[in-house]
């Protein structure tokens, strides 16, 4: 398996600066770019961005610290975080209202109809922005947490790769819960 934290010299931690990255990332892609006369290799160019794409995501980088130091702790299944199930089921029953919604703003055929399902939009796109920012508070916390966790890292020690592994399966779950509160946003437009 390639481990992108070694194709851009970083240490397998589960926090990352991301300044140092980025600077690790331009560093070595000058060397490595194909349109560099000489020097530019499109196969090792293509790994690094690769694996900076990797690295730069708290997610991704988890599960790829993971891969590498404990596969088994990905096998398991992970349900969804106690403590964000209301606040699932809240988001869950908006992008069902969202959906009912759309459809009855499609099958609207006249400007008036529309108009009256504006109150609808306006509540429903409230709701969705007070969910974004519970999701985007949670998210910071989470990533609070993995900091802590990154201080005291050792890949060896299993209570550490099992923390890591809940972290992960945490933050995964926001992830896709910002992505689709993000999405029902844009598609109420705002």
């Amino acid at each position: 398996m390639t481990d992108h934290f070694a194709i851009l010299d970083q240490p397998r931690r589960p926090w990352l600066d991301a300044g140092a990255l980025k600077d690790a990332f331009h560093q070595h892609s000058t060397a490595l770019h194909p349109d560099v006369p000489g020097t530019g290799d499109t196969a090792q160019f293509v790994a690094l961005s690769g694996a900076y794409s990797v690295l730069r995501e708290p997610v991704s980088r988890l599960r790829h610290l993971l891969e590498l130091c404990a596969p088994s702790a990905l096998a398991g299944t992970s349900s969804p975080p106690p403590e964000l199930s209301d606040l699932f089921m809240q988001i869950a029953g908006a992008r069902h209202r969202l959906s009912a919604l759309l459809t009855r703003r499609n099958a609207a055929t006249s400007p008036l109809t529309r108009a009256l399902l504006a109150g609808e939009e306006t509540a429903l796109r409230r709701e969705l922005h007070a969910a974004l920012a519970q999701l985007e508070s949670a998210e910071a916390h989470a990533l609070a947490e993995v900091r802590i966790l990154d201080a005291t890292w050792r890949e060896t020690d299993a209570e550490a790769v099992r923390a890591l592994a809940l972290h992960f399966h945490h933050l995964a779950y926001l992830a896709r819960w910002l992505a689709q509160t993000r999405e029902a946003l844009f598609t109420l437009g705002g």
